[in-house]
């Protein structure tokens, strides 16, 4: 065993640039399984095997000297139960998204092994494989145009529980696409360092890419400054920052912050905290029966103690979308200091944000719905106002000066961001926003607005269904109940029939207990959905219906 483990260092040192090359984009777990480099199978060494599937890929181009002929590797290899796939360095150096494609599809082909073979099994992929796999022309893995359809989601290719995945989970957490997954890798693997502190190159250059980013979200959301530009880790700690901030500093007792009834948990418990803290109230504006904000209801509401206004701006339960604008425009007759914070989570993937426009005072999003990583999230906030707001957090990178005596802070953003903060994640982020801009906002809009309005028509004939939310002006979010099953008996059903969507009560208690139900089913559309998921999902809806009628 040495000698095989000696061999595969000498191997991986004296690896081929398209070997290199393949490694680079297998080692990151891009489609969906592990594998490892240059693998022993006695006599041999493999030059790339995913255990999970028993698949040994081979990279051919004179550089196996020594080794029996590729024939009897092969056939050795499948005796011994593994599958093996091949490829020319040449084809590998000139069409890498092909071969990945190829490699792909073959482990779609083939079931999960519990372990990496021992004795002699049954090939799954039928019979021997000798040849190498045609991969001219193939279709591209990862769309690098920026298309916006499944290709360039590499976990679209995956199957769940043996089925396609349609995946229609998109407003709880979108998938990512490949440039995306690249970009985080990259921000990890090439001139890592700390920010703001070094004074080396790698420190100065992450510092740089992780500020441009800061600059980047400020012109997607067209704010006046990226000064106002505060990385979280989501929109709830983006909100959390506002109470115990903004809210802590100028409200005081008797003090009213008013909400609406469809409010997501993370817009309503940082403020119940505040309440049982400093004694505000809380007040809720009144949803309608058709899951639309009360706006009548909201103005009654409006009261000389009024100081905040929170509102979602789609509804991440119905996807009823709230005219904000004229939330924003009422609250401010009323009362210019009356301050407005607009949830964007959901608004932030399906149509433009424009500041100006919505004139709110505080804006939150999340990096994982927008296509990005978890752990990155955004408050934009106006200049003025973080500037009179004391820290949230204290620790590193948020200070000027630190003495036993006392401490000062740096101005906004940098005294809300104590710590080292989520670098790879701001970065991948970036090219989040720049994937998303590449598409482009109308195109997105008017596919999912086509694909909403085909699947509420191939909905309707589902018998039993109940809708809520159901009105023109929504995005790609459908919400309903059946007389004929329980959310999580329908969502488990679907489960088996490879489509992901959402049952309970999306973490608006408040909204589903305002229509005496615990739960709904969510299904909700990305930019890569189409009409096959629509279809699957029908199917596994009537499927459901025959197994709990």
């Amino acid at each position: 065993m040495a000698g095989i483990t000696d061999r595969s260092r000498e191997l991986r040192v004296n690896a081929t640039e398209a070997e290199k090359l393949l490694w680079s984009r297998l080692k990151q777990d891009q489609l969906g399984t592990k594998f490892r480099r240059q693998h022993p199978v006695d006599p041999y060494i493999v030059d790339f095997y995913a255990p999970e599937y028993g698949l040994v890929v081979e990279a051919d181009g004179g550089q196996h000297n020594g080794n029996p002929a590729d024939e009897a590797r092969t056939a050795y290899l499948e005796k011994k139960g593994y599958t093996v796939i091949r490829f020319w360095n040449s084809d590998i150096l000139s069409n890498i998204d092909g071969v990945l494609t190829a490699i792909l599809e073959k482990i779609g082909s083939m079931p999960k092994k519990a372990r990496p073979p021992r004795s002699p099994l049954p090939q799954a992929g039928g019979g021997r494989r000798s040849a190498r796999t045609p991969i001219n022309p193939p279709p591209p893995i990862h769309g690098r145009g920026g298309k916006g359809g499944r290709a360039d989601f590499p976990v679209l290719g995956q199957t769940m529980n043996g089925r396609r995945l349609a995946y229609l989970d998109s407003a709880s957490s979108a998938q990512k696409p490949q440039v995306v997954i690249d970009a985080l890798s990259k921000a990890l693997d090439e001139q890592y360092a700390n920010i703001h502190r070094g004074l080396y190159e790698y420190s100065q250059t992450k510092t740089r890419q992780f500020e441009d980013v800061r600059e980047k979200v400020a012109r997607f959301i067209q704010a006046p400054s990226s000064n106002e530009i505060v990385f979280t880790r989501n929109a709830t700690e983006a909100i959390n920052l506002v109470a115990q901030s903004w809210g802590r500093t100028f409200l005081e007792a008797g003090d009213e912050v008013l909400l609406t009834g469809m409010e997501h948990h993370a817009n309503i418990v940082p403020w119940h905290m505040l309440r049982e803290e400093i004694g505000i109230h809380v007040k809720f504006a009144p949803v309608r029966d058709d899951g639309t904000l009360d706006l009548q209801g909201f103005e009654k509401l409006l009261s000389p103690r009024t100081r905040l206004v929170g509102c979602v701006h789609i509804s991440n339960a119905f996807g009823v979308i709230n005219d904000v604008i004229s939330i924003n425009a009422l609250s401010k007759e009323f009362n210019p200091e009356i301050k407005v914070l607009i949830d964007g989570s959901q608004s932030i993937v399906h149509s433009v944000i424009n500041i100006a426009d919505l004139g709110c005072d505080f804006l939150v999003f999340t990096g994982h719905k927008l296509y990005g990583p978890t752990g990155i999230g955004v408050l934009w906030g106006r200049e003025s106002l973080l500037a009179a707001m004391p820290p949230y957090q204290g620790g590193g990178d948020m200070i000027e000066t630190v003495t036993f005596e006392g401490v000062t802070f740096k101005p906004p953003p940098a005294r809300f961001e104590a710590g080292t903060p989520a670098i790879a994640e701001a970065i991948a982020l970036g090219a989040a926003i720049d994937y998303v801009g590449a598409v482009g906002m109308d195109s997105i809009q008017a596919r999912e607005a086509g694909l909403l309005a085909y699947a509420m028509r191939k909905l309707r004939a589902v018998p039993g269904l109940k809708f809520y939310g159901d009105v023109e002006d929504k995005a790609g979010i459908v919400s309903f109940t059946a007389d004929w099953g329980h959310p999580s008996d329908i969502a488990s059903i679907l489960d088996q029939c490879g489509v992901a969507v959402r049952a309970g009560h999306h973490c608006c208690q408040p909204l589903m207990q305002r229509f005496g139900i615990d739960a709904t089913v969510r299904a909700s559309l990305g930019l890569y959905s189409d009409e096959s998921d629509i279809d699957q999902f029908v199917e596994g809806l009537l499927k459901a219906r025959d197994m709990l009628s």
